[in-house]
């Protein structure tokens, strides 16, 4: 799994663009929801400390609804999509918390937890504290997954877990591209 991000934006690195942290912590689960059973809808809510989202974050909230929105279209399969974000200002901060509503077409339930499972590895590959905090609950033809993000504490509180899949989304994309632009250059 690729960060999420329009690979055919990177050919030459012209308009190149991931998208917001949210989509970096949802859309792999969208995705996997709608590949194993067939998404119509799918709505998201990214919850993150207060203290985690900086003046740009605060700035472009409008921006973040629609691009994640426009995100889970066109990267996951469903049909219609809805991006929503939390800044919680509680104390002690939240970790980043991001649920994941779809409704699907066929909602088997050993498909849907495999694939959720598989993805929720590959993340992990790149992003160490991306955890599945519920597992797929499935009611209907409604499926519900939360994951959490935790970031290193490197260099930032562990509760910015918002800044880290997005920078480690962005590393994690680097190094794939990075061959490609080395042969290019040769």
């Amino acid at each position: 799994m690729v960060p999420c991000v329009n690979l055919d934006q990177v050919a030459h690195l012209d308009n190149f663009n991931m998208v917001t942290c949210g989509g970096q912590a949802t859309l792999p689960i969208a995705y996997a929801i709608n590949r194993a059973a067939g998404g119509v809808y799918t709505e998201i809510v990214a919850a993150l400390a207060s203290k985690s989202a900086g003046p740009g974050t605060r700035a472009n909230i409008d921006e973040f609804t629609e691009t994640t929105a426009k995100a889970l279209v066109d990267m996951t399969g469903c049909e219609t999509g809805k991006a929503i974000i939390i800044l919680n200002p509680a104390e002690p901060p939240i970790m980043m918390t991001n649920t994941i509503f779809s409704q699907v077409k066929n909602p088997d339930v050993a498909k849907i937890t495999e694939s959720v499972n598989d993805i929720v590895r590959q993340v992990q590959a790149y992003v160490p504290g991306y955890t599945l905090r519920v597992p797929p609950v499935i009611d209907g033809d409604k499926v519900t997954v939360i994951v959490q993000v935790e970031g290193a504490g490197d260099y930032l509180p562990t509760y910015a877990g918002n800044l880290d899949i997005i920078n480690q989304a962005a590393i994690a994309v680097a190094n794939k591209l990075a061959p490609s632009l080395r042969k290019d250059k040769a």
